[in-house]
């Protein structure tokens, strides 16, 4: 009977031991690899692939010149603000074609020169230049009519905190304001820029903001609107920003070489119709 118990506590304590390596191995090698529903690192010639034969991508084309800029709508954090800041657009400094949030300073309304993608995207308030006021997007879209809207959001808190069911909410939350506004607007959506090697934010490397493109790239693809891939003109091939490009501070604005560079790359992939 002694016997019997040994060989049976034995028994039990190697399963033990083969079921905890087991749960090892899944824990190490995955059961289910999603590596496809990712970019991968710093490559964004992966969207090209997604866009096979898919009309949302815009493509090379002839450069449609500054008078295609200048009906273009520039809806962004603090990257797009660099257009203004570096006067790279036809009103210089006093460009309206700059939309990012509001804020008030001695008792005036002022551009806050950022924009969050928020849940709250679509009630926030953005500085309209034309008069000085804040309002919606909406609003200004209603206002303002624009041809062409480009939209860069998600640098912030999107790829720092986001998942991709809440990055892509917050984005229809957008859209569809603009939409129910003026449904004539073309609006284009375009990749987030790479930051620079020296960069301190942890959350901000080459994958993860790929990986944010992916997703905005796959919201073009659902609405039916254009993906202006930009980043591929602004990048190195480890992913990290040109250092030509950087402006020298924290590693996440453009110069104003860079912003050329976006500009030059706008005209020649033109939304062609």
């Amino acid at each position: 009977m002694e016997k019997k118990l040994n060989s049976f506590i034995i028994s039990f304590f190697v399963l033990m031991v083969l079921f905890i390596l087991l749960i090892a191995l899944f824990m190490v090698f995955p059961l289910f690899d999603n590596s496809d529903n990712y970019i991968e690192n710093g490559d964004t010639s992966n969207i090209e692939a997604l866009a096979d034969g898919n009309e949302n991508l815009l493509r090379a084309t002839e450069d449609y010149g500054q008078g295609y800029i200048d009906k273009i709508i520039f809806l962004g954090e603090s990257t797009t603000y660099g257009l203004q800041r570096y006067a790279v657009l036809s009103g210089g400094i006093d460009t309206c074609q700059v939309w990012t949030g509001a804020m008030i300073s001695n008792g005036k309304t002022v551009s806050a020169g950022t924009l969050c993608l928020s849940p709250s995207i679509a009630q926030t308030r953005i500085y309209y230049p034309d008069t000085g006021e804040a309002l919606t997007v909406s609003e200004a879209v209603r206002l303002k009519k624009p041809e062409y809207m480009i939209i860069t959001l998600g640098l912030n808190n999107g790829v720092s905190y986001y998942n991709e069911y809440e990055f892509k909410q917050c984005y229809r939350m957008l859209l569809n304001s603009i939409n129910n506004s003026c449904g004539d607007t073309k609006i284009i959506l375009q990749s987030l820029f790479p930051v620079s090697k020296s960069c301190q934010i942890n959350a901000y490397t080459p994958q993860r903001i790929d990986e944010c493109n992916g997703w905005i790239y796959e919201i073009a693809q659902e609405y039916g609107i254009k993906f202006l891939n930009t980043t591929e003109v602004l990048e190195n091939d480890e992913g990290y920003l040109l250092p030509e490009y950087d402006n020298g501070g924290d590693g996440i604005h453009l110069n104003r070489l860079g912003l050329n560079s976006v500009i030059d790359y706008i005209k020649t992939h033109g939304y062609e119709g």
